[in-house]
């Protein structure tokens, strides 16, 4: 079976990683939420379930809340959110 096609869950995701993986604080910080915001309706219709996780653990709990916090603190963050995110635990 063919996995769902996911372009806009991919992009908001695939910049969190960017971002945890040494990508540049200042465009992550000023682009996130404007993708995120974007993308959200988009990212329900691809996967409705998964769009809310996304929006707990990386919007809600980890960029909203900290993204005025310093570079190191919301890289280490946003990785357990990433972490969070993709554990086989929480569903």
């Amino acid at each position: 079976m063919r996995r769902k096609k996911t372009p806009n869950i991919d992009f908001i995701v695939g910049m969190a990683e960017e971002f945890v993986n040494g990508g540049d604080y200042w465009d992550f910080t000023l682009d996130f939420m404007h993708y995120f915001i974007e993308k959200y309706d988009a990212m329900c219709r691809e996967d409705e379930v998964y769009a809310d996780m996304i929006n707990y653990y990386l919007f809600e709990n980890a960029f909203d809340n900290h993204r005025e916090d310093s570079e190191d603190k919301l890289r280490k963050i946003m990785k357990k959110a990433l972490k969070d995110l993709k554990s086989g635990d929480i569903l």
